[in-house]
């Protein structure tokens, strides 16, 4: 796990994204301040959760091919709690999200304000990868920390308070750029099983 610092941080965007499909995130921003916390630095593998899951089978999802190294994927909310909670971990929150996602820059993505296409396996981009890939293969795409595939690959779900949905950031394999921007949120149903959901789980930091 990587360890983000105590501090303040960038939360959300100045000016509201819109998408025909995905709910935005809040207009505004905010500088929140945060303890120190650990993340994963990769989205939670299908070896992994296979050790929580065993009947999990990634293949549906990979045309028909093991993928141990992938990100797990067709995760629900309930699902992806549990797992961290039986990993004695626990989801991050949004903001823990996005800290550990744009560091204590002011970043669009984790890299910088330019999309780079090579950095993040999004819908149509130059990537190499026409589907989802295995975690950490685009390692010029990692955030100031060095946590990776925060833009791309799978959505990832973080805990949501007081709402009966649940979101999803930083896009998946079938996303617009757009909508892996470290800013942009999309709020489900927490039951929902999409093939582009996935997770990572976050800790807290011992003192």
């Amino acid at each position: 796990m990587i360890l983000v610092n105590k501090g303040k941080y960038l939360v959300g965007i100045k000016k509201m994204a819109s998408s025909g499909t995905l709910r935005p995130d809040k207009n505004g921003s905010q500088s929140l301040s945060l303890p120190a916390f650990y993340i994963d630095r990769t989205e939670t593998t299908v070896e992994n959760f296979k050790k929580f899951q065993p009947r999990y089978n990634e293949k549906l999802y990979t045309n028909g091919k093991p993928c141990p190294q992938c990100p797990v994927m067709g995760i629900n909310w309930i699902q992806a709690s549990k797992y961290c909670k039986w990993a004695g971990k626990r989801l991050p929150s949004e903001a823990e999200w996005e800290a550990a996602a744009r560091g204590n820059s002011t970043f669009t993505w984790p890299w910088g304000n330019e999309f780079l296409p090579q950095h993040a396996n999004t819908f149509g981009e130059k990537d190499g990868h026409l589907s989802v890939a295995p975690v950490a293969s685009l390692p010029n795409g990692a955030s100031p920390y060095g946590v990776m595939d925060m833009a791309g690959n799978v959505w990832e779900w973080v805990k949501t308070e007081k709402s009966d949905l649940r979101v999803v950031k930083g896009g998946g394999w079938t996303s617009y750029k757009n909508q892996s921007k470290i800013s942009f949120r999309n709020a489900v149903d927490p039951k929902l099983k999409n093939p582009t959901f996935g997770f990572r789980c976050a800790a807290n930091r011992r003192s």
